[in-house]
C-alpha cells in the first residue's frame, strides 16, 4: 500500500506542469493565459481570468491577480514589455530602467542651448555671455549687442534677454583749414552714454558733447573764418638795381619769382 501511496504522488508531481499550472492545497491548479490575470481563484480546474487592461501587461502564465504596469512611454501591448522610447519632446533614463518619461527642459531669453535633449537624455542650457542676449525660448545662440559709435541709451545698455539701443544725437561738421580735415561735433542727449573716446575716422577731428552743456561755445571754433594773411612789410625804396633804363620802379611781389619789363610794353609779367 505504501508502494501505491508513493507512485501517486510521484504521478501528480509529474502531471503538474510548472509553466502553466501552480500547487494549491496539494492540488494542480490551472494559470491563466498571457495578457490575462486571474479574477478569483475559486476553481482550480477552470480558473475565471480577465484580460489586463490598458496600460498593463502578463508576458506568461500567472496566478496573480493583478497584471504589471507598461511604462508610460510604451505602447499598450498587453502580453510583452516593450522597450522603452519616449516620444520627441521627452526622455528617460536608466535610473528608473526608463520607466517615465519626462519633457525636456526648454532654455528661457537669455540663455542658450548647449546640446538639444534626446530620446534618453536632457537638454543643456547655459546663461548668455556679458555683451549677448537671447530674446525667446530655446534660442540656440546669444547675439551681440549692438555698437555704438557715438553712445548708447543708459536706460537700455543691454542685457542677457534685450539688446543695448544706441543714443539719439546730431552732427555739426565745419572745415578746419588749419588742417584742411573737418571738424564735427557730436551732440548727444542728456540720456546718453558717450564713448570713452570719440570713433576715429580718416579726415574727421570728432568731439562728443552732451546736449546740456554749452552747445553754442563749442560750435563757436568751428564757425570760426581763417584769418587773411597781412603783408608787414615795408616799401621797397628805389635803388639803381631795381630801376629800368628810363628810370622806372620795378617792384617785386613776396613769395613770387623776380618780375621783368615787357619788352613791347610798361606792363609786367611774372616767370
Amino acid at each position: 500500500l505504501t508502494g501505491l501511496v508513493c507512485v501517486t504522488l510521484l504521478y501528480l508531481v509529474s502531471c503538474c506542469e510548472e509553466e502553466t499550472h501552480y500547487w494549491k492545497q496539494d492540488k494542480c491548479c490551472k494559470k491563466c493565459g498571457p495578457g490575462k490575470r486571474m479574477l478569483v481563484d475559486d476553481n482550480c480546474e477552470d480558473p475565471r481570468c480577465q484580460d489586463c487592461q490598458d496600460g498593463e501587461y502578463q508576458s506568461g502564465y500567472t496566478s496573480k491577480t493583478k497584471c504589471e504596469r507598461q511604462p508610460s512611454c510604451d505602447p499598450s501591448d498587453k502580453t510583452s514589455l516593450s522597450k522603452c522610447q519616449c516620444e520627441a519632446g521627452y526622455y528617460c533614463t536608466q535610473d528608473d530602467d526608463c520607466n517615465t518619461c519626462r519633457e525636456h527642459k526648454v532654455c528661457k531669453p537669455g540663455q542658450r542651448v548647449v546640446r538639444k535633449g534626446s530620446p534618453v537624455s536632457d537638454t543643456v542650457c547655459e546663461a548668455c555671455k556679458n555683451g549677448t542676449f537671447s530674446t525667446h525660448d530655446s534660442a540656440d545662440t546669444c547675439e551681440e549687442w549692438a555698437i555704438c559709435e557715438y553712445g548708447y541709451d543708459k536706460n537700455a545698455p543691454g542685457s542677457s534677454t534685450s539688446d543695448r539701443i544706441c543714443g539719439e544725437y546730431t552732427v555739426k561738421c565745419d572745415l578746419a583749414f588749419s588742417d584742411c580735415q573737418y571738424d564735427c561735433l557730436i551732440v548727444s542727449k542728456t540720456d546718453t552714454v558717450l564713448p570713452k573716446q570719440a570713433p576715429k575716422i580718416a579726415g574727421l577731428n570728432i568731439r562728443t558733447l552732451h546736449q546740456d552743456a554749452d552747445v553754442e561755445r563749442a560750435i563757436q571754433p568751428l564757425n570760426q573764418q581763417p584769418e587773411e594773411d597781412v603783408d608787414t612789410s615795408g616799401p621797397v625804396s628805389p635803388t639803381p638795381s631795381n630801376r629800368t633804363e628810363n628810370g622806372n620802379v620795378v617792384d617785386q611781389e613776396q613769395g613770387k619769382g623776380p618780375v621783368y619789363p615787357s619788352a613791347e610794353s610798361n606792363s609786367y609779367s611774372h616767370l
